[in-house]
């Protein structure tokens, strides 16, 4: 899919069957118009019916891009799906995550007025047992004060991140910023975001933080990793 899309988001999916089919319904809530976004699904050799049970969601819809690819894990993934987006700016966001019905116009609008390098918004952790479909309504119905303050990738680095939130799909990417500062993925490490996270705003020299919520990050009861490596 070419053209002067303003928005690319990226899926990596492996073994998300329970969750993909509601973090893509999601990402088609936002009311964005498709002729001005894709949806890049990376198929990282998934091993359940992940792809089977989206089918009819890809059929619906032209500006899904699917990339099939052996398991190499989120890293490459991410790396691959960047390489290929044709978006103005860059959303990733985990396939057992959700957004926020109808959040994400106003910061894409934000993002392509200002040409600002980040939009960092706020999110939610909850647990995945907490995460109802009465809860999602809920959320999107509420109404929260939108607010924008311009600040340093250094100042945001200093001020506003965690070091225990350095999640990837927190913000919203110029792909032209990553581009020219080879901002990538270290393939093969455990905790992949606090790298890539805090270098992309120490690099960045304008960003914008936002104070509305877009982001559901579903808190699973899974171990990060079961087979942790020294090297990794």
């Amino acid at each position: 899919m070419k053209g002067n899309l303003k928005l690319s988001i990226i899926v990596p999916v492996y073994n998300a069957e329970r969750y993909i089919r509601d973090c893509l319904d999601s990402i088609f809530r936002q009311r964005l118009n498709e002729d001005e976004f894709e949806v890049i699904i990376i198929n990282d050799g998934t091993e359940d019916s992940s792809m089977n049970v989206i089918t009819d969601i890809i059929s619906l819809h032209h500006n899904v891009v699917i990339v099939n690819q052996e398991n190499q894990g989120s890293s490459v993934a991410w790396n691959n799906g960047i390489a290929i987006a044709n978006g103005e700016y860059i959303l990733l966001v985990d396939a057992d995550d959700l957004l926020i019905e109808r959040r994400l116009k106003l910061l894409l609008e934000k993002a392509v007025e200002t040409k600002v390098d980040l939009v960092v918004p706020d999110f939610l952790e909850i647990d995945e047992e907490d995460i109802t479909e009465s809860k999602v309504a809920q959320l999107a119905t509420s109404h929260y004060p939108l607010s924008f303050q311009e600040k340093t990738g250094k100042e945001m680095f200093l001020m506003d991140l965690h070091p225990s939130q350095c999640f990837v799909w927190r913000t919203l990417y110029k792909k032209k910023f990553l581009i020219q500062n080879h901002l990538s993925f270290v393939p093969g490490i455990h905790f992949q975001d606090i790298p890539f996270t805090s270098e992309c705003y120490i690099v960045a020299k304008r960003c914008i933080k936002a104070s509305q919520i877009l982001y559901i990050y579903r808190k699973r009861n899974v171990p990060v990793t079961h087979d942790f490596k020294f090297n990794k």
